[in-house]
């Protein structure tokens, strides 16, 4: 804790005074994001650091899992945040991102392992379409297993967020675009998932046709 408090009196005596005008500005005027990021809790994945986005730029939901119920079939925290978002802030851009080695994705697979957490085996009941979608056939290979579960699950929440009235009448006027990412921890990539061709691609390199890495997350 103590570093913490001496990481906030850095920031307060370093890094503040030198983003002053920026927070004045979004004081001033309010935040205007057009990008809302749904995401893991996990503490490995920094968003604006991965995206390189500063104050204001990005509105980020957090929970275990990235996920996002049904509209209407849990009406929380997550329903809200992205209600909000994208009915009060100029929203264009929704991101679901999921990452390797995902607790809750593993605990999704063998709920053994959440046997003691009531809340996180509830909760993720919310992603099991994601476990039945995934072929069954080979599972010695968790961490293959837990890889595929992770892009479905991916997948799964952009169609659970199509179901939010907002967000339905946006797509269809144009107005927004969703997407579904995985950011791998082990090697810095984070891949995009491909509805038209229906494979995942990298985002990290350059090139114009980018490189199909959906083997990487390929059904078991």
């Amino acid at each position: 804790m103590d570093e913490i408090v001496e990481g906030i009196r850095k920031f307060r005596r370093d890094t503040y005074p030198l983003l002053k005008p920026l927070y004045d500005r979004l004081v001033s005027t309010g935040q205007k994001p057009r990008v809302l990021m749904i995401g893991c809790s996990d503490s490995r994945v920094a968003f604006e650091t991965l995206t390189g986005r500063g104050p204001g730029e990005l509105f980020i939901v957090r929970n275990a899992g990235n996920i996002v119920p049904r509209y209407g079939a849990y009406m929380g925290g997550v329903t809200a945040s992205v209600e909000f978002a994208v009915m009060a802030l100029p929203i264009e851009h929704v991101i679901v991102c999921g990452h390797t080695h995902c607790g809750a994705m593993a605990a999704l697979l063998k709920p053994e392992l959440s046997a003691d957490m009531p809340a996180v085996q509830n909760w993720v009941k919310f992603a099991r379409e994601a476990k039945q979608r995934i072929d069954k056939a080979e599972t010695k290979v968790f961490d293959r297993h837990l890889r595929a579960a992770i892009a479905e699950n991916v997948k799964l929440q952009l169609e659970h967020l199509a179901t939010f009235p907002c967000i339905e009448e946006r797509m269809r006027a144009g107005k927004l675009k969703m997407h579904g990412w995985v950011y791998e921890i082990e090697n810095g990539d984070v891949v995009e998932w491909d509805q038209t061709g229906q494979k995942w691609l990298s985002l990290t390199e350059s090139e114009e046709t980018k490189r199909d890495v959906s083997g990487r997350f390929g059904r078991v």
